[in-house]
């Protein structure tokens, strides 16, 4: 007699891509991610005004605008894996280069063009698409570890950076990041597929009968980026992120040089821009599972209101526990702000519309922000001596988001989409 045998359930691809989507994104956003610490150490090894050096930060992302529109097109059409080692492959040898600047026209080019041009456009645009492509079910849980995961990055490496400057000096620094990055991206990036079609797969949690099911509002023909971009809630939600993006990298391009300013140390100062991110590890994910939960509109709106309301602590902090408390609460909207807009799209055009290509006119908006708010918050300090008037644009601008977000379309909740 033969006793029945349990079929223990196979374990999904969709899963190794979710790890090192997370892998691939906490590293190449290394550079990008601790600018905030490298203002003072620029400014001490080379006399630069902050408003130069906040406008490499600008620049980066400027420079990464048609970069993204190319790799969202690419990415639809070639598939993500080669363009990720190409992008793995600048950011390494930008971070290297990094280290051996001596002129600011230097810091202009390997940081605007090799590291955010040509290195975190491609991961920006591709990573989150991937992770909706992945994953019929738990959708919002998966972007949330994703975005959980890209939270972590300033943490580690904000006082990491800081560290190996204070005591290897900035060339042995980034020399070491560099290649021991270049060598984490390039293996993680072997491992991601486009679609789990190049897999003869479906989606985790997708069946025969879901697997081409589209999203509410849809139909099952495929959806054109031209009729997508004759569409008002694209650029409400690009407007969104234009807005959202330029008031908080005032904070995060600033926030460090902000606490220094009032006599913070150096190490606890970057401590300060580690806790905004280590907090937005939390609400990125709890964002995201909202976000599929309850639409964008109502998560949207709330976190601009809290991230705009928020920064205006700062004009009353002096001491490192006010900037502390302000960074608790800040990361908390933040973390919220980004997180949602791939859901959104997967949720209003369905998975058969070009998503990276959609959402690399999002990042244009995002993009636009953050060189805006980078290159803002030096030049006013530059012209005022202080961050009172950083400060009150950085909020200012933010609330200009609120009422593009409350006109977005109510969300519709499908109980399937969820099961």
């Amino acid at each position: 007699m033969t006793l029945p045998t349990t079929r223990l359930p196979k374990f999904h691809y969709a899963w190794i891509i979710l790890a090192a989507t997370c892998v691939v994104s906490i590293v190449s956003r290394a550079d990008s991610a601790s600018f905030a610490v490298f203002v003072d150490p620029l400014v001490e090894k080379f006399d630069w005004k902050r408003g130069d050096i906040g406008l490499a930060y600008s620049l980066a992302f400027l420079c990464s605008m048609p970069a993204m529109l190319m790799f969202g097109w690419l990415g639809d059409r070639c598939g993500a894996r080669t363009l990720m080692i190409g992008a793995s492959l600048m950011i390494s040898a930008g971070t290297v280069m990094l280290g051996m600047i001596q002129e600011l026209w230097h810091l202009y080019v390997l940081y605007g063009v090799f590291v955010g041009a040509l290195g975190n456009a491609a991961f920006m645009v591709l990573l989150p698409v991937l992770v909706t492509r992945w994953f019929e079910r738990k959708m919002g849980l998966a972007l949330g570890i994703y975005w959980a995961a890209l939270g972590a990055g300033p943490v580690i490496f904000a006082p990491l950076f800081r560290w190996l400057i204070e005591t290897r000096g900035w060339e042995s620094a980034f020399f070491v990041v560099g290649l021991s990055f270049g060598a984490i991206l390039l293996v993680f990036s072997w491992l991601i597929r486009t679609s789990p079609a190049e897999m003869g797969l479906t989606a985790y949690g997708a069946s025969e009968a879901t697997a081409d099911k589209p999203a509410s509002g849809t139909t099952d023909a495929a959806v054109s980026l031209r009729s997508v971009l004759a569409r008002k809630p694209v650029w409400l939600l690009t407007g969104c992120h234009h807005f959202g993006c330029a008031g908080h990298a005032v904070i995060l391009a600033h926030g460090v040089s902000m606490a220094t300013h009032h006599g913070i140390p150096g190490l606890q100062a970057a401590g300060v821009l580690s806790t905004i991110a280590g907090v937005s590890i939390f609400s990125r994910f709890t964002f995201s599972l909202l976000t599929e939960r309850y639409g964008g509109r109502a998560i949207l709106s709330w976190v601009i209101f809290g991230q705009s309301l928020s920064i205006l602590m700062l004009l009353f902090a002096t001491e490192a526990w006010h900037f502390y408390v302000f960074a608790v609460i800040f990361g908390i909207c933040y973390g919220g702000e980004m997180v949602g807009f791939p859901i959104i799209n997967r949720q209003m055009f369905g998975a058969k519309a070009p998503l990276s290509s959609i959402f690399s006119f999002e990042m244009i908006g995002a993009s636009t922000g953050m060189a805006l708010g980078g290159w803002l918050g030096g030049v006013l300090f530059d012209h005022t001596g202080e961050y009172t008037v950083a400060i009150l644009v950085a909020s200012g601008i933010g609330f200009l988001a609120l009422p593009l977000a409350l006109w977005l379309p109510r969300h519709r909740h499908e109980a399937a989409a969820t099961a």
